[in-house]
């Protein structure tokens, strides 16, 4: 059996194992604690007694999916201030004519210009010298932990905008667009038969075909994730198909594509998903960090923005919302 040592102060044990085991990880971090302040020693000593796991449990957060549902404009930069689109028509009615009269009925071709403003968002980055000696002692990049935080932020914020607006530049977005077609469902799908829901939803696709006067065709159609799900976990009558494949592939549009969203809770959309009829602005294509540069004496930041036109639509016959598919 070794001989046990003692030492008349923890400042003397240090130096002693310090000069024995000049690697050890715990006199290395031992090495910045007052002892003589003793709050210090002991918020350092207990910690010492647990396990420590390495891996972070970072908060989890919704897919920032909005490039699911809509068309996303990234022509331009973010400095960007806007862009301009027309829309054009045709007039003029044939009539019967004489070859001896001179009142000829002519066409004319009118064309109507949309102006389309981006609005610069930013979140940046800043740390400290503080910051950059504790991720030294604990071997973690401090830095990059807050860049990836503000693409992060940016992109769950992006898909706000998009998806539902922000209430100050753009106040809507994709799901709740008031310029939509809206018809009540008249029952739920999952109160329905399996019959009975396939019959709900061509009727949603058909609209959006009747509407638009048989120009445009849906191709997609957004449902509540609990619809969604329902859909899955039923069987097709006769069939050995979930209710949903059997909708995607028997439907009144071939290859229809059909996607579950949060966002939705009561409502369906049925609706044509082209640059034509809709579309994201997100000039740049998203968050862009600029240059570090020192804002304090140990202090540092990088500034970040990013510019959105927000949520368009051009065509709102191309979509219908069902309501009341979902209790």
């Amino acid at each position: 059996m070794s001989e046990l040592t003692f030492y008349d102060s923890v400042e003397t044990a240090r130096r002693a194992l310090d000069a024995e085991k000049p690697d050890l990880a715990f006199i290395d971090s031992l090495r910045g604690v007052d002892l003589s302040d003793a709050d210090a020693t002991l918020a350092f000593l207990q910690p010492q007694l647990h396990r420590v796991e390495q891996a972070i449990y970072m908060t989890k957060y919704p897919e920032a999916n909005y490039a699911e549902f809509m068309p996303v404009d990234t022509q331009g930069d973010v400095w960007t201030p806007g862009s301009i689109h027309f829309s054009g028509d045709i007039t003029g009615k044939p009539e019967w004519f004489d070859v001896a009269a001179d009142d000829m009925p002519y066409a004319e071709f009118s064309r109507t210009q949309f102006l389309q403003e981006n609005h610069i968002r930013a979140i940046g980055l800043r740390w400290t010298r503080a910051d950059l000696e504790k991720g030294q002692r604990l071997g973690v990049d401090m830095v990059s932990g807050k860049v990836d935080a503000a693409n992060k932020s940016a992109e769950r914020d992006i898909h706000k905008i998009a998806t539902v607006g922000d209430g100050v530049k753009f106040t809507t977005g994709f799901f709740n667009n008031p310029l939509v077609t809206s018809v009540a469902a008249g029952a739920t799908l999952a109160a329905s038969t399996p019959d009975e829901a396939v019959t709900i939803v061509n009727a949603a696709l058909t609209s959006v075909e009747v509407n638009t006067g048989e120009t445009m065709q849906a191709d997609t159609l957004a449902l509540p994730t609990g619809v969604y799900n329902g859909l899955v976990s039923r069987r097709m009558t006769d069939t050995n198909m979930t209710v949903l494949r059997y909708i995607q592939e028997n439907s009144v549009v071939p290859n229809l594509t059909i996607k579950k969203t949060r966002h939705l809770t009561t409502s369906m959309i049925a609706y044509a998903n082209t640059p034509e009829a809709h579309r994201f602005h997100l000039p740049g294509g998203g968050l862009q960090l600029g240059p570090d540069w020192q804002v304090g004496h140990y202090v540092w930041a990088r500034p970040g923005i990013y510019a959105t036109g927000g949520y368009e639509c051009r065509l709102p016959k191309a979509f219908t919302k069902y309501t009341g598919v979902a209790a």
